[in-house]
């Protein structure tokens, strides 16, 4: 395993190859300026054709501890996306562990879910995502130059559009140095709430940078401190 920037990129390019390019990326995670915790996303190749992406938190401030963990495991063919089975769990300090299953049921044209309180069953429809996977076909859809960026997802028992508006692109400094990115925002229709991401162009469209805010403040932000891709052959 090799930092990234230690060999080129463009052969492992989306756009350009029919492969996805493994990453694992180290995040800290920032509330109000202060660190908060620590962030993992991972991208793994599990077999022809077939991906994993995972990503995990840990958080905590005083007798607070927050960690979650989601997994995606996905095929990527002709250049396409397609959801098999995700995974969630959400732990917090005297709450109930959250947990959440979606399974994508080609065969019979289904959506299957559970989660803590209930299991449920829906219509499959073409180019819907699951939560985790809707940032990896966004990363996607940029290094094609793709302009409509709204994405249809199953969560919660329903389908939820995620719309991102794109503010373009924008050099930020990082502890990996200087870096060109596109910047790119989740916004929710009526709600205060938006997640703005900065992807690198230099290194497949990657978030380098991830923030939350609320009625215009900060929330959380996560800031990328250590990139790995496998060595390129």
């Amino acid at each position: 395993m090799v930092s990234c920037y230690a060999q080129s990129t463009e052969k492992s390019t989306v756009a350009n190859n029919a492969t996805l390019a493994e990453y694992t990326a180290h995040y800290t995670v920032y509330r109000k300026g202060d660190k908060y915790g620590t962030a993992e996303r991972m991208l793994s190749k599990t077999a022809d054709n077939q991906y994993k992406l995972t990503f995990k938190t840990e958080a905590s401030k005083y007798f607070y501890v927050i960690n979650t963990e989601e997994s995606s495991e996905f095929s990527y063919d002709a250049q396409q996306i397609k959801p098999i089975k995700y995974t969630s769990k959400d732990e917090r300090t005297f709450k109930k562990t959250k947990n959440q299953t979606i399974e994508f049921d080609y065969a019979n044209q289904l959506v299957l879910g559970s989660d803590t309180a209930e299991q449920w069953s829906l219509a499959l429809k073409a180019n819907i995502l699951d939560p985790l996977l809707v940032i990896e076909k966004l990363s996607h859809d940029l290094q094609k130059k793709e302009q409509h960026l709204e994405y249809f997802v199953y969560d919660d028992n329903s389908v939820k559009s995620y719309i991102f508006e794109y503010s373009g692109r924008e050099k930020i400094k990082t502890p990996m140095g200087l870096v060109d990115t596109l910047k790119v925002s989740r916004v929710k229709t009526n709600s205060s709430r938006k997640t703005h991401f900065w992807l690198s162009v230099e290194h497949n469209f990657i978030p380098f940078r991830v923030e939350q805010e609320k009625e215009g403040k900060e929330v959380a932000t996560l800031e990328l401190k250590k990139l790995i891709i496998p060595a390129v052959n």
